[in-house]
């Protein structure tokens, strides 16, 4: 055997070890990212789950959230926004049916070596008259753990907005924010203002998150405590 491996030509004896390395990676990574794999466990775990929960492991972002969630999402949301952002896509949702109240859901998917897979998912549901410019509420907003990195992850914080008037949101920065971020706005086809930032894991709470027109007028202001939080901010009384 080893005479043999002495009179193969040198590329051939090259390209068989860097098949078996590759089937070796192959390997790793598939053990890694498999729906129940070491992945999953980790995120489970992480999330205080007492089984290994199974991801899907698909081809596109969509179909890993479809398939994780099930029929759920077609039947009672529509999706009104994509967004792509660093290794994933946000996916923003909002209820089919007539809603006396405001409500957004987000579906968040994290690209993997093998695919796409569903990452974390959460939204809110007020009651009450729909936001409006004449409403006394301004916008709404949620923040949550976004598990796009390990070992913890970023956080995304994000909402509707009410008030027209509003051109740009912040979390103004304080001894638990080392910097000022900024909120990304995007209008929908059906004319929803859905507002997004992504925060770093190095942020703390508690911070605080205002809102201004296009002339730098406070339309409104929230101090968030915790890194779970969701709510109904209402207009400032500052002019």
């Amino acid at each position: 055997m080893l005479n043999l491996v002495r009179r193969m030509p040198r590329y051939a004896l090259v390209t068989g070890m860097l098949v078996v390395v590759l089937i070796l990676a192959y390997s790793a990574i598939y053990a890694i990212e498999k729906p129940g794999g070491i992945a999953d466990w980790r995120l489970s775990k992480a999330t205080g789950q007492t089984e290994t929960l199974r991801f899907p492991l698909e081809r596109t972002s969509q179909e890993a959230i479809r398939q994780f969630r099930g029929s759920f999402i077609e039947d009672k949301y529509k999706i009104i926004l994509r967004v792509p952002i660093h290794r994933g896509v946000l996916q923003f949702s909002k209820r089919l049916q007539d809603n006396n109240g405001s409500d957004l859901k987000v579906e968040i998917a994290k690209k993997v070596w093998l695919g796409w897979k569903w990452a974390s998912g959460g939204g809110y549901s007020f009651g009450g008259d729909k936001m409006d410019a004449s409403s006394e509420s301004a916008l709404s907003y949620m923040m949550m753990p976004i598990r796009l990195e390990e070992p913890k992850g970023d956080f995304l914080l994000f909402g509707e907005i009410g008030d027209t008037s509003i051109t740009h949101i912040v979390v103004k920065g304080n001894e638990a924010v080392a910097r000022e971020y900024t909120a990304e706005i995007a209008k929908t086809d059906e004319g929803y203002l859905v507002w997004y930032m992504i925060l770093t894991a190095s942020v703390r709470v508690p911070f605080d998150l205002q809102a201004y027109t296009d002339q730098n007028v406070l339309r409104a202001k929230q101090t968030i405590t915790t890194e779970r939080e969701n709510g109904s901010i209402g207009r400032s009384s500052i002019r």
